[in-house]
Order: structure tokens, then C-alpha cells, then sequence
């Protein structure tokens, strides 16, 4: 003998309803991560450091060398004009021209959120990942990470960020009930 019931209860019918429609369209949600995201990525370039709060390399003395030299920041004996100290001190790591901080941004769709740099940056993922770079790959550019962390051969949230990505989709989540 076989036995079965249907369960007529609107409320929990509703909520299931609800949700199916918010989890075919987390719009909102993502755009709150990109945005959150973004922001982090930002604070980074502030901060001269990777999101987990590692110090980025310091410039190298030829880089810093050849900024004086473009910034004719030398006096004639040798010696650094009031131009070269101030560029030696407002130098911002990753900061030349601010292109490639300003190419970062998001973008979310129903299901998910991309953040990076805008293709328009060539050097973009060398800054990020480091690696061998100029002339014949003569020279050695340390990661300085301003994305999520590297991690073998991807990428990683920082914890502090997975923290508080889930707690912003715990929130999501409980606004359903």
C-alpha cells in the first residue's frame, strides 16, 4: 500500500519561490561584491601592499635612478635638486601614472562578479604576478599583488576579504526569509 501526502503550506511555497528567483538572478548581490571588491583593490594601491597586508618590494635603485634622470632630478655636481627629493619622496609604488590603478573595476551579471584591470594596461599582470620583463627579459619585476593573492597557479581571496564576502552573502541570504 502505497502512501503519500501534499503538503499545501503557502508561506514555505513562497519562500521557496522567492528564492528561486533571487538565485536565478543575484545581481544585486554581485554588484555589492564588486563594489566592495573594487574598493579593496584600491585601498592596496594606498597601502603599497598585497590584500593580505604583505608590504610590496620597494622600487629597485636603477628604477628609482631613472625616474631621477627623467624627472631632472640631479644638480650638476651630482647631487639631488629640490625636484629629485621631492620625487623621491611622494614615489608611489605602482603609482607612475595611475593608469593602471584607474583601469581597475567590475563587472557582475546574474551569477557572478569579474574584477581587474582593463585590457588597455599591457604590464597589468606582470605588476601582479611578477616575472622577467624589458629588453631580451633582462629584468626582474617582483609580484606586488593588488588583486586577490597569488596562490600556485591561480588566485585566492585574502581571508580577511572571504570573511567578508560571506558575511555580506549571509546577509543576502537571511533578507530572504
Amino acid at each position: 500500500m502505497d502512501i503519500s501526502a501534499k503538503i499545501d503550506d503557502r508561506a514555505v511555497t513562497a519562500l521557496l519561490n522567492r528564492l528561486q528567483k533571487r538565485v536565478s538572478n543575484m545581481s544585486p548581490l554581485m554588484n555589492r561584491i564588486g563594489a566592495f571588491y573594487e574598493r579593496r583593490v584600491l585601498e592596496n594601491f594606498s597601502a603599497e601592499s598585497a590584500p593580505d597586508g604583505t608590504p610590496w618590494k620597494p622600487l629597485a635603485q636603477d628604477t628609482m635612478m631613472m625616474g631621477l634622470a627623467k624627472k631632472k632630478g640631479f644638480r650638476k655636481n651630482g647631487g639631488l635638486s629640490a625636484r629629485g627629493k621631492r620625487y623621491i619622496q611622494g614615489k608611489k609604488i605602482l603609482r607612475e601614472s595611475g593608469d593602471l590603478e584607474g583601469s581597475i573595476h567590475f563587472q557582475a551579471d546574474k551569477l557572478s562578479v569579474t574584477i581587474g584591470s582593463s585590457g588597455s594596461i599591457p604590464y597589468a599582470a606582470i605588476q601582479q604576478m611578477g616575472g622577467q620583463a624589458g629588453r631580451g627579459k633582462k629584468v626582474t619585476i617582483p609580484a606586488r599583488p593588488y588583486l586577490a593573492m597569488n596562490s600556485g597557479d591561480g588566485l585566492a581571496l585574502a581571508e580577511q576579504d572571504r570573511t567578508w564576502i560571506m558575511n555580506m552573502v549571509r546577509e543576502e541570504m537571511a533578507s530572504w526569509e
